[in-house]
């Protein structure tokens, strides 16, 4: 009896632990925005798999680009200068991206957000795809 609890307990904590493994296998940026088909702006909350970019919106709306289904992407860092009396440089990071939907429509969409520690794990994931030339 002892052995059947010892081995129920050993595979419980396996299965448990690779729950958490695929729960850890999405990165998750909160607080960009997002420009959907580069004419309305709302705030959003994206999340990159190996496989995809989720894209979730406060009203619910939920967009999901498959990475085989991006055709190009562009990356650009925009800084301004702000302030009146103290100036201060602000950058904005900015990523377009050209995508198929679901039914084969062709849609763009950019992402833009103010932390930099957002750009090379975006970056990375889209290195497979040509990006756009000027």
């Amino acid at each position: 009896m002892n052995r059947v609890k010892i081995l129920s307990i050993f595979f419980s904590t396996i299965i448990i632990f690779n729950i958490l493994n695929v729960v850890k296998a999405a990165e998750e940026y909160n607080n960009l925005t997002c420009i959907v088909e580069l004419k309305t702006e709302q705030k959003c909350n994206l999340k990159l798999y190996k496989k995809s970019i989720i894209i979730k919106f406060p009203t619910g709306r939920t967009n999901i680009i498959k990475i085989n289904n991006i055709g190009k992407w562009g990356y650009t860092n925009e800084s301004k200068l702000k302030g009146f009396i103290f100036t201060w440089v602000k950058h904005r990071h900015v990523f377009g991206i050209a995508y198929k939907n679901i039914d084969g429509d062709s849609k763009q969409m950019a992402i833009a957000f103010n932390d930099s520690q957002y750009v090379q794990p975006l970056k990375f994931l889209l290195e497979d795809i040509s990006p756009m030339t000027d």
